[in-house]
C-alpha cells in the first residue's frame, strides 16, 4: 500500500491504516475527527456512507454542490461559503460515485488553497482511482499535488481489483506530522 502511494506521487506519509474495507477506515476517521456540532463538507451528490457517519456522530452535514454544467467539477464559490468554525474537513470523491467525474487538476489546485487558508484537513476517497474508461481524463490524487497539507487518502482492493467479498480497505495519511499526528493517535 505504501509503496503504491509512493508511486502515486505521495510524500511525507505518517501512516497507513487497514481495515476490513475502505468504509471501516472513513467510519474510524470520522469517528476520530469529528464532535458533535463539527461538519466535513461532503459533495453533493455523494455517497451516502458518508451522511450516515456524520449523522451518527451528532456531527453536522455540510453540503457543497457539484456543478452538472460544469462535468460534476465542485462548485468552489458554493463550497468556500459553506466554511465555517466548526468545519474540520473537506471531502473530495475523485473519481467521484456517483456521478463519474474525473477533478481537474486547476480544481484540485483551487481546493487545497481552501484548505490551505482555513487549516482544514482534506478527506481523499480514490477508490474508483483504477476503474477510470475515459483516455481523456488522468486521475491526479490531492496527496500528490499537495504534500503541504494534510490529507488522509481512503482505498481499498473491492473496486479496483474487482473483488468486492474482500474486505480490505486502506487510508493513507500525508502531510506534516504534527498536523496529523493527533488524528492518527486517535486511531
Amino acid at each position: 500500500i505504501r509503496a503504491q502511494a509512493e508511486a502515486k506521487g505521495f510524500q511525507n506519509i505518517q501512516a497507513v491504516m487497514v481495515g476490513m474495507g475502505s468504509g471501516e477506515v472513513i467510519d474510524n476517521c470520522l469517528t476520530a475527527l469529528l464532535n458533535p456540532g463539527d461538519n466535513v463538507l461532503t459533495p453533493c451528490p455523494d455517497y451516502p456512507l458518508y451522511g450516515a457517519v456524520v449523522a451518527q456522530l451528532g456531527a453536522e452535514p455540510n453540503s457543497y454542490f457539484l456543478s452538472e454544467e460544469n462535468d460534476w467539477q465542485p462548485d468552489l464559490e458554493d463550497l468556500a461559503a459553506r466554511i465555517n468554525p466548526r468545519t474540520r474537513a473537506i471531502l473530495l470523491i475523485n473519481p467521484n460515485n456517483p456521478t463519474g467525474a474525473i477533478y481537474s487538476p486547476a480544481t484540485l489546485e483551487r481546493i487545497a488553497e481552501l484548505a490551505r487558508q482555513h487549516n482544514l484537513l482534506i478527506l481523499a476517497d480514490e477508490i474508483y482511482d483504477k476503474l477510470i474508461i475515459d483516455d481523456e481524463c488522468e486521475h491526479l490524487s490531492i496527496a500528490a499535488l499537495a504534500p503541504d497539507l494534510p490529507v488522509i487518502t481512503f482505498n481499498g482492493l473491492s473496486k479496483a481489483y474487482l473483488v468486492p467479498g474482500w474486505r480490505i480497505g486502506w487510508a493513507v495519511a500525508t502531510g506534516p506530522a504534527l498536523l496529523l499526528s493527533m488524528l492518527v493517535q486517535k486511531l
